[in-house]
């Protein structure tokens, strides 16, 4: 008999690690079937030991041990692509049977297979491809048609499944019976289908795929792919998650095959992977930056009758108007009417009592309503309901900022058929497709909406940024990174030719900052040098990590007695409010890399606070 301990694979199971008995030789890697209160569910082997070995513990053990229910898959986990995901689950502070959860999909479950590792690896490398959108598609195109000649197999990962249904209208002409889909948008049916192709087809294929571990089936891969590297939309779980790139890196190195990284802007880590060397260009780096940015200083001189639109977007949309013809992009942040409200007397916000985010104003079935976009609590404005500051009690509330719910009503007067894509009027993707198709079918329109329709517009005649202003009173780092790739890729959609030679406006009333003024300047160079210096000096990613935790009512001598613990590193205290206190920990990305002995130190004394390892954002 052997003493199993095992991760489950299921969501909303409380236990990183479970306890089980088999009668049957199970080992590190397998999958087996448990049951956990009744509910039956998979679960990774982790460890496997003699109960003999174990004797002593069991017979003080305050629980009994169960039977797992039966052995699913033998040797689902290769030793490589087990050292891969342990040394993943230490460097993230992640639970392997989450991270290995992550990668999997339920739709799977039925048909896994065991991961194999290519018999003929070609060896890791990491290789950099930072060119526009439509140069990227070139290139995948004669790497497809390389490694196809080699009889080798290829995964690209995307970071949703927009970007996958786009890329295979491109990459699937004339190879269409090679190329197969996985994500969670497809039926049970079709992902059992296109997985069993995967599994038996005898020729080389291309998988297009969301993160997961499913392509690794294949023997036969020859490279990874990761296509819009720049993507926060990697990161697992919104802001609690972690940053599934890292993962797929280090699934390449377990496989032993070169991994691709592409974007029309690399992220600063590949940046700094190429200046230490640790990465390799497949073709020369675009530097330059030739995108039809035009900025507009929100002043006097520049601004309209409108609120939100300057004089040159205005007399785009009127000529519009007039001609009745071609599409535009209306580019705004926020969805609601208004995202800020704030006291004329005071300066105070109006904020939630929950969570302390502003409320941002919608109209919801005619009615003025309050939402918080945080815990999702309401306050409606009726003809009985008076706003007044909850600090200074003055009523002399004032609405302010961007947003698609305030320009759509602003643009209403212009006689253009409009269309709006924001979480509120589009909440699915079929709404998403529905309202995209209609403004593309139309003559003539204006599309508004947020990062929501940003990732599923293609090419439109003009794009206006109505403000990034609110991007920057947000106390994070990767601020200027997002404004460089948001604005840079929103600028290749634009459509420049001998026929029209379409323009991205940028409006902003903080002409000054630095970031703004890098989006004209003519190479991208000395930007990413002087980006890469400002982390280095500030100790923050790439070249330190910072670990954030989280704790709720934290004594004052817990405190003490955890900066003790921690030293000699940088740390860093943040009152968030309502009791809850944020810890930062700065550690050299190499010592933090290379040192299992400093990862469990930190993990031990954070533990309870939720670590995350260099989190999307570190105050929200």
């Amino acid at each position: 008999m052997r003493v199993l301990t095992v991760a489950p694979l299921a969501s909303g199971i409380p236990y990183e690690e479970l306890s089980y008995f088999s009668k049957d030789d199970v080992t590190p890697g397998d999958l087996v079937e448990i049951t956990v209160k009744r509910r039956i569910c998979r679960a990774l082997v982790l460890d496997s030991q003699e109960a003999k070995e174990e004797r002593q513990s069991l017979r003080h053990a305050s629980f009994g041990l169960k039977k797992i229910s039966k052995i699913l898959t033998k040797e689902f986990l290769p030793s490589r692509i087990w050292n891969a995901l342990s040394y993943t689950s230490s460097y993230l502070i992640q639970p392997l049977g989450n991270i290995l959860y992550d990668l999997l999909s339920e739709k799977s479950f039925d048909l896994l297979s065991p991961i194999k590792i290519p018999e003929e690896g070609k060896g890791f490398e990491v290789l950099l491809l930072e060119q526009s959108y439509e140069n990227r598609i070139t290139r995948y195109k004669t790497t497809i048609r390389e490694y196809f000649s080699k009889k080798k197999s290829l995964v690209m990962f995307f970071p949703s499944i927009t970007d996958i249904e786009y890329a295979r209208d491109e990459l699937a002409r004339g190879i269409d019976d090679y190329v197969f889909i996985l994500h969670s948008g497809l039926t049970d049916k079709q992902y059992k289908t296109s997985l069993e192709e995967i599994k038996n087809n005898p020729h080389p294929v291309l998988i297009l795929s969301t993160p997961s571990i499913i392509p690794l089936i294949r023997n036969d891969l020859g490279i990874i792919i990761l296509e819009r590297e720049h993507s926060h939309y990697y990161y697992t779980h919104g802001d609690e998650g972690y940053d599934m790139r890292f993962v797929l890196e280090q699934l390449a190195h377990g496989a032993n095959i070169p991994i691709l990284l592409g974007s029309h802007m690399l992220t600063l880590r590949a940046h700094m992977k190429y200046k230490m060397r640790d990465a390799h260009e497949v073709m020369p780096l675009q530097f330059r930056n030739d995108a039809p940015i035009s900025v507009i200083p929100m002043i006097d001189e520049n601004m309209s009758a409108s609120p939100y639109l300057s004089r040159t977007a205005l007399a785009i949309l009127h000529q519009a108007s007039i001609d009745k013809q071609g599409h535009y992009f209306l580019y705004a942040h926020r969805k609601g009417m208004y995202p800020t409200t704030i006291c004329s007397d005071c300066g105070t916000l109006f904020t939630c009592q929950n969570c302390n985010r502003p409320y941002v104003l919608h109209k919801i079935g005619g009615i003025r309503t309050y939402v918080c976009h945080g815990c999702e609590h309401i306050v409606q404005l009726n003809e009985d309901t008076t706003l007044s500051c909850r600090h200074c009690g003055g009523w002399r509330m004032a609405t302010l900022g961007i947003a698609t719910g305030g320009i759509e009503e602003e643009l209403k007067r212009l006689g253009i058929p409009i269309f709006v894509i924001d979480g509120e009027h589009t909440d699915t993707r079929a709404k998403v497709k529905k309202v995209y198709k209609e403004w593309m079918d139309s003559k003539y329109g204006v599309l508004i909406g947020t990062e929501m329709a940003h990732n599923v517009v293609q090419k439109c005649d003009d794009i206006i940024i109505l403000s990034l202003d609110s991007l920057f009173s947000l106390p994070e780092y990767r601020t200027d990174e997002k404004i460089l790739n948001l604005v840079t890729e929103m600028a290749e959609k634009v459509t420049v030719n001998s026929e029209h030679n379409g323009k991205l406006i940028l409006q902003t009333r903080l002409r000054k900052m630095p970031v703004i003024e890098q989006l004209t300047s003519p190479s991208f160079r000395e930007v990413y040098d002087n980006l890469l210096k400002e982390r280095e000096k500030f100790l923050l990613p790439p070249y330190y990590t910072v670990i954030k935790a989280s704790f709720d009512n934290l004594p004052d001598n817990m405190r003490t007695r955890m900066e003790q613990e921690l030293e000699p590193y940088v740390v860093e205290w943040f009152e968030q409010g309502r009791g809850v206190t944020l810890l930062f920990i700065h550690i050299k990305e190499t010592e933090w890399a290379n040192n299992p002995t400093v990862r469990e130190r930190i993990k031990r004394i954070v533990y309870d606070g939720r670590p995350l390892i260099n989190p999307l954002h570190f105050f929200i």
